[in-house]
């Protein structure tokens, strides 16, 4: 979807890179593609939960797993935990990557404060992140303002801190918070494939196979939140599953912002 590569930075001017880490690296899977972006360098792959182990048995020596949350991390008073004491420290990280954290950040600001804190100068931060509203096929036309559903579920996730933007709003936070955009990329992220969007086909089937089964549970929790349960659950819960694969190509915009330490 994005070129073939799983990361967009300039990994081959990127040779001083001595420390890396993965935010919110979920499988671990592509923690261990940038250990292999970096055979030097000490990779971390970080997340809330433990990474299965078949992925850490298979990773290379030079990656490290560690279990926490970003946001956690104060300069003002630091902990004696993994965050503070080798991961965040001050002025080190060459590379920060962080995919699909969007249900995960509702701070984004102190995010990628933290983030232009702990990176060296000239370090990078990649940041690969989808907006919530849904378009046609090769169109901003946005076709998810007239669905009820979608709009109880913005309505959850704004009450609950999370943006419905970010990965287009990125880029004026990480400026706000010392950093040097270095690029902004948009792609469509399908959920049903269409021969419209050639590079989008693969990751189409994707969340037809592997994400919409678990949309019913996504929208009990967020909508359930709010109060909405029973019948109404019920049917909102039906006209999602209809309506984001109501058309080929349907997708929402996927955005990659690439950002530099001055």
């Amino acid at each position: 979807m994005v070129g073939g590569v799983p990361c967009l930075a300039p990994v081959q001017s990127m040779t001083s890179v001595s420390k890396a880490v993965d935010i919110g690296c979920g499988t671990g899977v592509a923690t261990v593609q940038i250990a292999g972006m970096f055979p030097s360098a000490k990779v971390y792959g970080l997340a809330i939960s433990p990474v299965p182990q078949g992925v850490q048995k298979m990773a290379p020596a030079h990656a490290a797993w560690a279990v926490g949350n970003v946001l956690d991390v104060d300069y003002n008073k630091p902990g004696d935990d993994v965050m503070n004491r080798e991961i965040f420290t001050p002025g080190v990280l060459g590379y920060i990557f962080g995919r699909m954290l969007f249900l995960g950040i509702n701070d984004w600001s102190r995010y990628f404060t933290t983030a232009c804190h702990s990176l060296k100068s000239g370090g990078i931060i990649e940041h690969q992140d989808l907006d919530w509203k849904f378009y046609r096929v090769g169109t901003s036309e946005c076709l998810s303002d007239k669905w009820e559903w979608h709009r109880a579920v913005v309505s959850g996730a704004e009450h609950s801190g999370l943006s419905p933007h970010a990965g287009s709003d990125a880029a004026p936070i990480m400026k706000n918070a010392g950093l040097e955009i270095i690029s902004v990329q948009t792609f469509e992220f399908s959920f049903v494939p269409s021969s419209k969007t050639p590079n989008s086909l693969a990751v189409g089937r994707y969340v037809q196979d592997k994400l919409v089964p678990h949309y019913p549970e996504l929208l009990r929790k967020m909508l359930g939140a709010q109060g909405i349960a029973g019948g109404e659950l019920a049917k909102l819960t039906k006209d999602s599953l209809r309506d984001i694969a109501s058309e080929e190509g349907v997708h929402q915009k996927y955005t990659v912002t690439i950002a530099r330490k001055p």
